[in-house]
């Protein structure tokens, strides 16, 4: 637990990014300290998958890489309580990305988000769960819940509330690797979903993006919102330093 809330330590606002460029932590669970790393660096929000299990909901990036022991509680939850009572608290996002159907492991999330019910939800204090992957496709009424939107969806205006950032694939769109000039051709389908999230008034991520400084820099120019990365604290420091 020491060495845990030392990471803590290392968060400040100071330290924060660029307010309209925000660090979302990719596949944090392959991380060396899954949901610290990416706390010290004072992400915006955090990503984990999910595999329904019997009555638990397994961290773990396929099926067949399940370990015992791996859970969304232990693994995001559970560390709630310590983190709020840090001096480097602040309030961030958790999206869940369920890979099962949302139908069969919409009870056992619930079920288990229930336990936490002081940090997370609408009344939360500590975090914004967010679901991602298998959602449904609209009636997002559970209080406790957000969902990450699709571009090109007519959401109600009551859904829309519920919505906390727009997202897409960057590789459908482009198959620029983050090397060279990428095409004004593929600049202009990427901005057009920018502005079109915001024209919501959502923020918008891409995944599947090029993760170096390259797409880093580009993503930003283009307006994107949310830097989608596995490398929370190089793209951290990146942006500390490119500031505009």
């Amino acid at each position: 637990m020491k060495k845990y809330l030392a990471l803590f330590v290392l968060v400040c606002f100071g330290f924060a990014v660029h307010a309209q460029i925000k660090i979302h932590s990719h596949n944090d669970y392959s991380h060396k300290e899954p949901f610290y790393d990416a706390i010290a660096h004072h992400a915006f929000s955090i990503e984990a998958d999910v595999f329904l299990q019997g009555d638990s909901l397994m961290v773990a990036h396929s099926r067949n890489e399940i370990k015992a022991g791996r859970t969304l509680e232990r693994l995001y939850l559970k560390p709630l309580s310590t983190f709020s009572k840090t001096k480097s608290y602040y309030k961030f996002s958790l999206l869940i990305d369920i890979k099962d159907g949302w139908d069969e492991s919409k009870e056992v999330l619930l079920n288990t988000l229930l336990k936490y019910k002081k940090y997370v939800g609408s009344n939360g204090q500590t975090v914004d769960i967010v679901i991602t992957g298998h959602r449904p496709d609209s009636n997002f009424y559970w209080d406790n819940l957000y969902f990450d939107g699709l571009p090109h969806v007519n959401y109600n205006a009551k859904d829309l509330k519920k919505i906390s950032m727009i997202s897409d694939n960057f590789a459908k769109y482009s198959k620029w690797k983050g090397e060279g000039e990428i095409s004004d051709a593929d600049k202009t389908k990427l901005k057009t979903l920018v502005d079109d999230a915001h024209a919501l008034g959502k923020p918008f991520r891409f995944w599947g993006a090029p993760d170096n400084a390259a797409c880093w820099l580009l993503l930003k120019q283009l307006g994107v919102d949310i830097i989608n990365t596995d490398l929370v604290g190089a793209a951290t420091e990146y942006f500390k330093n490119h500031q505009p």
